[in-house]
């Protein structure tokens, strides 16, 4: 079997609640036995997917067609050790890299009939603990999070995250810029102590996006030690292992994070510091499955979770469950149940975001990533040529 081409699609989004605008971009290989396989970029919103769509098309016509699919390793490592840029690799060379890795994976699994996480060694478990994010968009009242809580409880779920500095008072788009100005911080202790008192014992995972540095981040992990939160997440800038480290230590807070690392030797600097609890390689940024189960194996031996960061479209939460089936030092898989703004869910015929039960992911048994494109989906999409 030998992969004979590439195409790339856009689809673009409506602006989230917060403001955020969306463009999820599919990757897809194609086999001269008629196999295809499926991807994702990992850029579904902030600058560069267009520039990572460009760069995987370049990317696959110089290392990838022509190329036997099973050979993903071999395939991989060229991309990443022949290209000069690769060797050191930002976001947008990351996610070209793994979204080409993702489908690579993908074709094999259908190939074999088989899901992914048993070419990756097998389920480690049965069912995927799971927890809910996108709950609290466009809710901006500390009371308003008690109702908003509690319908995540009413789902199932016993575990949320929720970022309490999105939105100002008055319901507008706001966050910290480094400095957490005391409006702010009286809001979002409010707002997490409204959480903490909806929730009763389940658990929650606090996001602050890496607007802080690690100053406002102790001061303000210091208020809200005492309503258990089961980590905080992107407590200073994404590179800054010593800092994660330092609000770690002064709060007591075990620290998740590392959405925007994107090669091994970044963690690396986090699990040597001893600055991560919960590790977040994004799996469309990080290296798709040979990237990130080579990060979760250097987590594990470092005594570190592995949460998959997961805020794309269906293909992205594929690509997650599969993986977080296969390695043993998962934790927890975020998941957005719903996506009110947009339609992206149909963008596969069976999306596990539909396939919850009782906050939690069944095992999967499809070939591959275990979801199907919906045709008539992509031929409304731009193809990035």
């Amino acid at each position: 079997m030998k992969v004979t081409g590439i195409e790339v699609f856009r689809a673009d989004m409506a602006p989230m609640g917060e403001g955020a605008k969306h463009a999820v971009l599919v990757v897809r290989l194609s086999t001269d036995e008629g196999v295809q396989g499926l991807g994702e970029i990992g850029l579904a919103y902030g600058a560069g997917g267009r520039s990572a769509a460009h760069l995987a098309l370049e990317l696959a016509a110089a290392y990838v067609v022509g190329k036997d699919p099973f050979l993903s390793e071999a395939i991989f490592d060229a991309m990443t050790r022949k290209t000069f840029w690769g060797q050191n690799r930002g976001a947008i060379f990351g996610a070209a890299v793994s979204a080409i890795d993702i489908a690579l994976w993908d074709i094999k699994g259908r190939a074999l009939g088989l899901p992914i996480h048993t070419l990756l060694g097998g389920a480690c478990r049965e069912k995927l603990r799971l927890y809910c994010n996108g709950w609290y968009r466009g809710i901006s009242a500390p009371e308003a999070y008690i109702d908003a809580a509690q319908g995540v409880l009413a789902r199932g779920f016993d575990a949320m995250k929720f970022d309490p500095m999105k939105l100002d008072a008055d319901g507008h788009s706001a966050h910290p810029n480094r400095v957490l100005e005391p409006w702010m911080q009286r809001l979002a202790i409010a707002r997490v102590e409204a959480v903490r008192s909806a929730i009763g014992d389940a658990d929650y995972i606090c996001e602050l996006h890496g607007n802080m540095w690690p100053m406002d981040s102790i001061r303000f992990g210091q208020a809200i030690a005492h309503t258990r939160p089961l980590a905080m997440e992107e407590v200073c800038d994404a590179e800054d292992a010593l800092g994660a480290r330092e609000v770690g230590q002064a709060t007591g807070i075990a620290i998740a994070g590392g959405e925007r690392l994107v090669c091994g030797h970044d963690f690396r600097r986090f699990f040597e510091a001893r600055a991560l609890w919960l590790a977040q390689p994004d799996m469309g940024v990080a290296g798709g499955f040979t990237g990130v189960r080579a990060i979760a194996a250097l987590a594990a031996a470092h005594q570190v979770y592995v949460q998959p960061h997961n805020c794309g479209g269906p293909l992205a939460t594929a690509a997650c469950v599969q993986l977080s089936f296969a390695i043993p030092n998962f934790m927890i898989q975020e998941i957005f149940p719903v996506w009110p703004e947009d339609d992206r869910l149909s963008m596969v015929d069976a999306p596990f975001e539909k396939r919850i039960q009782a906050g939690h992911m069944p095992l999967p048994t499809g070939p591959g990533l275990g979801a199907e494109i919906d045709p008539a989906y992509l031929a409304k999409c731009e193809r990035i040529t």
